[in-house]
């Protein structure tokens, strides 16, 4: 059996290994924050009560939150057939793999920021009934979306010799992490273009449909029999399966644009509620 097989020589159990835990420990820290917050401000956190406002808030809540946590099902699922389908293509990929996933992540939490962040902002348009200023804080942080994608992308570039020495792998798994980091470079200008649209820009407007609709076609439509085929069928190249399964954000990035410029997602979806 290879070196690389084994997981302690992958050097994920102890820098990278750390990165699980951390995620965990900040979403408790989250709580805590907002609980004391809570108690201090005049916006005080109580159980939801049972009247009508609260009934038809819900019915919305659902509305358009469940689209978004089919999106994130769907999306999730198809990461785990793809992790399977490397996971049978050698020890070295998975080993090369599970870096590169993690470096990529690390660097692109800007983006997903931008997308929390502009969500909020556009909805905040939206509910004030500021169409023009929703189209142009959209615009803008489409912008950002491309410079802080070329920003994270030149960073993961820079961080390859770093990660070189913080993990220890064979040769040939070196050799497909030197590849795999080059492809997630590139896919960060689309994923932060898609994390800032999709995820952002159009659950703000209500559009969040459309986000379910388009991982589900451009992952298990697309993604996963090419990833297959490649693997198993066309057996190609380690460094090939793992441009073809990392294609969807270049797929997905074309279309989010196109969905954007035809301003569907332009939906004011807060109402006047009266208590009696």
């Amino acid at each position: 059996m290879k070196e690389a097989s084994n997981p302690k020589n992958f050097g994920i159990t102890g820098f990278f290994g750390t990165v699980a835990f951390s995620t965990v420990l900040a979403r408790i820290v989250e709580f805590a924050c907002f609980i004391i917050h809570s108690i201090k401000s005049n916006i005080k956190f109580r159980l939801p009560s049972h009247d009508m406002v609260q009934r038809n808030l819900i019915k919305d809540f659902l509305r358009y939150t469940l689209p978004v946590q089919g999106n994130y099902i769907v999306w999730g699922c198809a990461l785990t057939v793809t992790s399977a389908i490397i996971g049978h293509v050698n020890a070295d990929m998975v080993a090369a793999n599970s870096v590169a996933s993690v470096v990529k992540n690390l660097v692109i939490v800007l983006c997903g920021g931008i997308a929390s962040g502009g969500s909020v902002l556009v909805g905040k348009y939206l509910g004030n009934g500021e169409i023009e200023m929703a189209k142009r804080a959209g615009k803008i942080l489409n912008v950002y979306a491309i410079l802080f994608g070329i920003v994270a992308g030149i960073t993961l570039l820079l961080l390859k010799p770093i990660v070189f020495l913080l993990v220890n792998l064979d040769d040939q798994a070196q050799i497909y992490l030197s590849g795999m980091l080059l492809v997630c470079a590139y896919c960060c200008i689309p994923k932060s273009i898609n994390s800032t649209t999709i995820g952002g820009i159009f659950v703000a407007g209500g559009d969040s449909r459309f986000g379910f609709w388009c991982d589900t076609i451009v992952m298990w439509g697309i993604i996963l029999p090419l990833g297959y085929m490649s693997a198993f069928v066309s057996h190609l190249s380690p460094l090939m399966i793992f441009i073809i399964i990392n294609l969807d954000e270049v797929i997905k990035a074309p279309i989010a644009l196109m969905r954007y410029f035809k301003f569907k997602w332009l939906n004011d979806i807060t109402r006047d509620y009266v208590r009696n």
